[in-house]
């Protein structure tokens, strides 16, 4: 009888592991001392999660699904670490936050992950921080980052890594490495301050030694995609004339560079397609070969949809309406409160952080007082978080700023916002008397003829 029972068990157990689903994730967890936040921030290529945080037993656990096995960063707040995660191996990070070398995991992983963490010390021994290398003198640049790279290498051959991710380690060091040279020529001469300095002959060429169209390292290797990304941008500067609109000319550079099909699809996309759609000059000439040039439907739905909303505001269109604005001088003030009294309305969209706008402050300034007779209004929104209201009014004193200053009632979330879609600042809108926009993307006061022609041709 007892025979009879095992037996039985032993078919039982062998029938449910035949049956038992194959794992197809893997559970990212942690025990985090000391930390207070709610969440805790895992990033990759096109992907960023946020993971909640237990506080009261300072854990976290997430089930994740990946394809493939690849380099992530995970964010505490402001410490970030680099990760390596595979789709079926479970990983465990153990730290206290006020001690971040504290750092350990657990899982089949951990001894890549500790690498990363010695690999981190490295960098601080050998460079410090970037700005301080690219500020050194070109024979001293190259031969300080030589020896890093070389640090690198060795660390990488010496810390028993599994040989597939030892492969990939490797190749990723050395792009690391063409990153930081296709940066010298660029940076060095503003952190130095001599503005004629160029490389001399033999400095090593970036460009030659690296494909552009290497679909499986851009998707794997975020220096590589900064590496094209910048020299792609380099091309686009020198193409680009005063008249010429730079996101239309990235997207046509990218067409005629980039012959992967995953490259040209990604970059068309996130690189121009869904911000730069926002500042086209024609519309429908940037939504035309933004169609023609991407093979991705998803990304061709999604600029399709931002399209038929931008039209809305296309010039000749009644503007969208903003309603009660906190306004600086006291009071609130609506859209309707400024037309229809025969003044075009020239509207800065900014924000107290935006270093851009800050460089738009003291030539705005300077349009006003030129066109302060004329039939032209200027009015300021910021978009700044409610949080930033305080700061919002120091700098307008501090800078006396002028014009009509008004403060968006939910940021970038608010309507008027939204319509317009904007992403990035500064922006400007004009907007005819009767409250009609004559250019949802008008020239910025740096600009200079650009700006005072469209003036001038609407008579103002």
């Amino acid at each position: 009888m007892k025979k009879l029972v095992l037996l039985t068990l032993i078919g039982a157990t062998m029938f449910s592991c035949k049956n038992e689903p194959e794992k197809d994730y893997l559970v990212l967890s942690g025990d985090i001392q000391n930390y207070k936040k709610r969440d805790i921030k895992l990033e990759a290529f096109r992907l960023e999660d946020k993971i909640k945080f237990d506080r009261k037993a300072n854990t976290f656990s997430d089930t994740l699904k990946i394809e493939k096995d690849g380099f992530y960063t995970i964010t505490f707040n402001k410490r970030k670490f680099n990760l390596y995660l595979s789709p079926k191996e479970d990983l465990k990070i153990i730290m206290d936050y006020k001690n971040p070398d504290s750092i350990k995991f657990e899982g089949k992983n951990a001894v890549i992950n500790d690498y990363f963490v010695k690999k981190s010390k490295v960098f601080k021994d050998e460079i410090g921080n970037l700005r301080d290398l690219l500020s050194l003198e070109e024979e001293e640049f190259l031969e300080k980052l030589g020896d890093y790279k070389n640090a690198l290498t060795d660390l990488a051959l010496d810390s028993q890594l599994p040989e597939n991710f030892l492969k990939k380690e490797i190749k990723n060091i050395d792009y690391e490495y063409r990153r930081d040279l296709n940066y010298y020529p660029a940076y060095y001469p503003v952190l130095s301050g001599e503005k004629d300095f160029v490389v001399s002959e033999n400095f090593p060429n970036v460009i030659e030694q690296t494909s552009l169209n290497n679909g499986t390292d851009y998707a794997d290797f975020d220096y590589y995609r900064t590496i094209l990304v910048d020299n792609l941008k380099k091309k686009v500067n020198d193409k680009t004339t005063e008249e010429d609109n730079f996101y239309l000319t990235y997207l046509e550079t990218i067409q005629t560079e980039i012959s992967d099909t995953l490259i040209k699809n990604d970059l068309l996309f996130h690189e121009t397609g869904k911000n730069g759609i926002t500042y086209a000059d024609d519309l429908d000439e940037y939504y035309r070969k933004f169609m023609a040039y991407s093979s991705n439907n998803a990304h061709k739905s999604r600029i399709t949809e931002i399209y038929n909303s931008l039209k809305l505001t296309a010039k000749g269109n009644p503007s969208p309406k903003f309603n009660n604005y906190e306004n600086y001088e006291g009071g609130t003030t609506s859209l309707d409160d400024l037309t229809g009294h025969g003044k075009y309305l020239y509207i800065d969209v900014w924000a107290t952080w935006c270093g851009f706008c800050k460089r738009e402050t003291p030539l705005l300034k300077r349009l006003e007082q030129q066109y302060q007779d004329k039939d032209i209004e200027f009015v300021s929104i910021s978009v700044d978080n409610v949080n930033l209201k305080d700061k919002w009014k120091e700098t307008i004193a501090q800078k006396e700023m002028g014009g009509v200053q008004l403060f968006a009632d939910k940021s970038f979330g608010s309507d008027f916002i939204k319509k317009f879609a904007i992403k990035g600042l500064p922006r400007f809108i004009l907007v005819d008397p009767e409250g009609n926009i004559v250019s949802p993307n008008a020239p910025r006061p740096s600009d200079g003829e650009k700006l005072t022609n469209l003036f001038a041709e609407l008579g103002i």
